[in-house]
């Protein structure tokens, strides 16, 4: 009997787990380590909104930097299936092909902020996906929480620019970027001690 299509693991959907799995092992497990050393602490109360705000601005940059360094190891990474070439030389070698055979436009594709709306964005109408494999898929955007409300009800959003940018002004000149040597969990401890006598100072002078 042949194997079902569905079921089928392409050289891509290797690459792509291979991807996921070194991002999260190179860039995101460190912090994960870290989150749940604070909450193991009693540091870190993520219904605290003091807590989760400081959690975001002393750390959403040093994930990004991660996340950045970890784009550039895969980027450059040698890929044997491929003649040792890298990511970043097999772009430039397609791309200068294009330019040769002359359909080479300059158009970077899609922007972002025209595909987020559209449901069916990257959606391959004539693949066929198996019983068991459409099971564990996620749901559907359609079926996912809209609005700010909806995506603090279900979980996905914390922290929204209203309560980030009054954490902002309440630390002040405050650095949260500083190196503490521990990665930042020193500079975390003192945002939230920093945000709370602030907050103090605030309410007992009205």
């Amino acid at each position: 009997m042949a194997p079902d299509y569905g079921l089928c693991r392409s050289r891509h959907n290797v690459r792509i787990e291979r991807l996921w799995r070194d991002v999260r092992k190179d860039a995101l497990e460190t912090f994960r380590q870290i989150f749940d050393y604070l909450e193991q602490n009693g540091l870190l109360d993520m219904e605290n909104p003091i807590h989760s705000a400081c959690l975001y601005l002393v750390f959403h940059r040093r994930i990004q930097a991660a996340l950045d360094r970890a784009r550039d190891a895969w980027n450059h990474h040698r890929m044997r299936t491929q003649h040792d070439k890298t990511p970043i030389a097999i772009y430039e070698l397609s791309r200068t092909a294009a330019i040769t055979r002359g359909y080479w436009t300059g158009d970077p594709g899609d922007s972002v902020d025209q595909v987020t709306d559209d449901p069916l964005y990257g959606f391959d109408g004539e693949e066929r996906a198996s019983a068991a494999a459409g099971a564990s898929e996620p749901l559907e955007r359609a079926e996912q929480p809209s609005g700010t409300a909806a995506e603090r009800e279900g979980g996905i959003l914390v922290n929204g620019e209203d309560d980030l940018d009054y954490a902002r002004g309440i630390l002040g000149d405050f650095d949260c970027d500083r190196d503490d040597g521990n990665w930042g969990i020193e500079v975390y401890c003192e945002a939230v001690l920093h945000m709370i006598a602030r907050l103090n100072e605030i309410h007992g002078s009205d």
